[in-house]
C-alpha cells in the first residue's frame, strides 16, 4: 500500500527533552495527542504532557496528587513483595493502583509550523 500523505521529513517537530518540565524532581517522558489551532497569526499545539519522576536507586517514586498539598512523591522498595509492575502504566503497591506517569495539558505555538515554543504567561493546565 502506498502512503499518501506527505510527511514532514524533520519529524518529529517536538520531543520531550524540547519541553521543560512542571517541577525540577519530575522529568518528561512523552508528548501525546496535540490539538491545532491558529490564534492570532500562530500555529498553536495544545499537548498533553506525561512526567514521571526522577527515580531514586532501587526504588519506585510515584507522582501522586494530595488535595491539600499538591503533587507529592511515594517512594517503593523495587523488591517489595507488595508491589506489583508488570504493566508499565500502572503499578498496584498494597492493593492501590499507583500510575506511573502524570499528564496535564501545556500551550506551545510557532510561526512557520516546525519550530514550537512554550510562550509565557500559560501555566500547565
Amino acid at each position: 500500500m502506498t502512503d499518501i500523505a506527505k510527511r514532514f521529513p524533520g519529524n518529529p517537530i517536538l520531543k520531550p527533552a524540547d519541553i521543560k518540565p512542571s517541577r525540577s524532581d519530575l522529568k518528561v517522558i512523552c508528548l501525546l495527542n496535540p490539538g491545532a489551532f491558529l490564534f492570532e497569526g500562530k500555529i498553536w499545539l495544545i499537548l498533553r504532557v506525561a512526567e514521571n519522576a526522577i527515580s531514586k536507586e532501587g526504588y519506585y517514586r510515584y507522582p501522586v496528587i494530595d488535595e491539600r498539598e499538591g503533587i507529592k512523591l511515594l517512594d517503593v522498595p523495587a523488591d517489595h513483595p507488595d508491589l506489583n509492575t508488570t504493566d508499565a502504566r500502572v503499578h498496584n503497591y498494597k492493593g492501590v493502583d499507583y500510575l506511573t506517569t502524570l499528564s496535564h495539558l501545556r500551550l506551545v505555538c510557532s510561526t512557520d509550523g516546525i519550530h514550537f515554543y512554550e510562550p509565557d504567561g500559560f501555566e500547565p493546565l
